[in-house]
């Protein structure tokens, strides 16, 4: 679970970040980041419900996209709030998969200090 100072909760901070955010797209997961101008980064995990209608199924992709920020939070830059959006095809990939596809929008979004082996 992401500490509590680097979650992203207030709605209005998550409304400017999709306003305002640069956006990067790969083939499972989309990420909006925007400067924040704090000590750390924020991260909010979005599963919409065109990606299932359970929301069982929409947690399990938001659990492990998390567990993936978690473990690589030391190679994330500070100072962005973060929002990482989930696409239909995230429903039918491994963690593997997910885990290149977040770590990747990341890269292509240049907040990813150093990249971790795989």
């Amino acid at each position: 679970m992401l500490p509590r100072d680097n979650r992203l909760k207030r709605e209005s901070d998550i409304k400017k970040l999709f306003k305002k955010g640069k956006g990067v797209f790969d083939s499972h997961v989309g990420a909006k980041i925007m400067k924040n101008n704090l000590a750390l980064s924020r991260f909010v995990v979005v599963v919409g419900t065109k990606v299932h209608k359970r929301a069982y199924k929409r947690n399990k992709i938001r659990r492990r996209i998390r567990s993936v920020l978690y473990d690589h939070m030391s190679h994330i830059a500070t100072g962005f709030d973060i929002a990482i959006i989930a696409k239909p095809q995230a429903l039918n990939a491994s963690f593997n998969e997910l885990q290149n596809s977040t770590l990747y929008a990341l890269k292509k979004a240049k907040v990813l200090e150093e990249v971790p082996k795989l």
